[in-house]
């Protein structure tokens, strides 16, 4: 059905819709509690007065915000690892500024207060590995003066927190990841795209991301936007919805619970009319874990569905080993080589050179070739193991890693793009 026939209730909607995105489109393009997932957050905004420089006393002092304990110890286990492994590097090579680097580790589960390290001298802190939390701790950090780098924080509001340029993180933001779902929906061939997607916070960031993404795309367009709520048991008239507009591709935004009940009734509207065309579905990284819903949908449906996701395993890399271990590894380095080339453990220091040794010079890729380059007075361009790390002046990565993913019929992801792709 063309979208001149959409009935006017749903044409309103669909153009409310459009209207906020247009009206964000500046802010988005200009600037969990699981670390792929995006929470349901609001921004508090720092105080406006920073807090002190912290001391320069030429010791690097690093603190370690990831869970080791409950259900996050999964990824944050792997990750504090790697940290260690990459400080062992660097006190092999000689330490920075003449020191070994110094560092502790505090249960990201257990603690959100910042207070106890801010007051043990830490320079940076590497994490948290949930938006959630950083989010939740970002104000103490920026009022206090101390640089922060995550792994695997994605939620795009941190894309515009007021951080005073204390903020970086080696992983893609969901912001870009939309980008990415937009490329691999313009892969389809099939030119409209229905943005279906859960009404809250996250959701409704997400999609309207998603929706400026496929603008910039000249062979795709937006057909319609339906929200869906995630305390609503019957998903059915969404679900109609979606697929009697007569666009080829369904996007599901959504977490692995909701996200995974509207794919179930997509699959049951489908059953219903036998003869309607299956549309390509794209769905955002929450769903990889849906395995259960997706092993239950019909291999008419299953078949169809594309994801996307941050590249969280470098199977290149031998160790460290474990999801966003590459990329914790690779915040330690950039730490590090940003203190030695500021000459200096200050955070403020260190953070106006945290792009700096990223991109632009002499490509290296362990502590010991990057800080001999950096000693003869030299640029540098540290490639890191979870890829080119190339950080901008905002603290997001200029460009990200995501990995294209489907399902096979026990509902587990698999991997067909091995390299990965770079978006946007």
């Amino acid at each position: 059905m063309p979208r001149a026939s959409l009935s006017p209730h749903r044409r309103a909607r669909t153009a409310r819709f459009l209207g906020v995105v247009a009206a964000s489109a500046v802010l988005i393009t200009g600037c969990a509690d699981t670390p792929a997932a995006g929470p349901d957050l609001t921004i508090s905004a720092p105080p406006t007065t920073i807090g002190p420089s912290r001391i320069d006393d030429g010791v690097l002092r690093l603190s370690v915000h990831l869970p080791t304990t409950g259900a996050g110890a999964r990824l944050g286990v792997p990750m504090s690892d790697a940290v260690r492994v990459a400080v062992s590097a660097i006190n092999a090579a000689g330490g920075v500024l003449g020191e070994p680097v110094e560092v502790d580790f505090v249960d990201e589960a257990t603690s959100v207060d910042l207070r106890a390290t801010i007051q043990a001298g830490a320079d940076a802190i590497i994490g948290p590995a949930s938006s959630t939390k950083a989010l939740a701790v970002l104000n103490q950090a920026v009022e206090a003066g101390v640089l922060v780098c995550s792994p695997s924080a994605t939620a795009q509001l941190l894309d515009r927190f007021p951080d005073a340029n204390l903020f970086y993180r080696t992983v893609g933001s969901d912001s870009v990841q939309m980008s990415a779902l937009a490329r691999t929906a313009a892969r389809t061939g099939s030119g409209s795209i229905t943005i279906v997607h859960l009404d809250d916070p996250y959701g409704r960031g997400l999609a309207e991301s998603l929706a400026t993404a496929v603008g910039a795309r000249a062979s795709l367009s937006v057909s319609e936007i339906i929200p869906f709520s995630g305390d609503d048991s019957d998903l059915s008239d969404e679900a109609t919805e979606a697929l009697s507009n007569g666009a080829r591709i369904i996007a599901v935004i959504g977490d692995t619970d909701d996200g995974g009940r509207m794919l179930s009734a997509i699959d049951a509207a489908l059953a219903a009319n036998p003869d309607a065309a299956t549309p390509f579905i794209v769905v955002n990284d929450s769903l990889r874990t849906a395995t259960d819903v997706i092993a239950g949908l019909s291999n008419r449906l299953r078949a169809t569905i594309v994801g996307v996701a941050p590249r969280a395993i470098v199977t290149a890399v031998e160790s460290p080993v474990g999801a966003f271990a590459t990329n914790a590894y690779d915040c330690t380095m950039l730490i590090a080589l940003a203190a030695l080339q500021a000459g200096s453990d200050a955070p403020r220091s260190i953070a106006n050179q945290m792009a700096s040794v990223s991109a632009g010079g002499r490509i290296c890729t362990t502590f010991a070739e990057c800080a001999d380059l950096i000693d003869q007075g030299l640029q540098i361009d540290y490639n890191g193991l979870s890829g080119n790390v190339d950080l901008s002046s905002t603290g997001d990565l200029s460009k990200a890693w995501f990995r294209e993913f489907r399902f096979d019929d026990t509902g587990r992801e698999y991997i067909f793009n091995e390299t990965g792709f770079e978006a946007p």
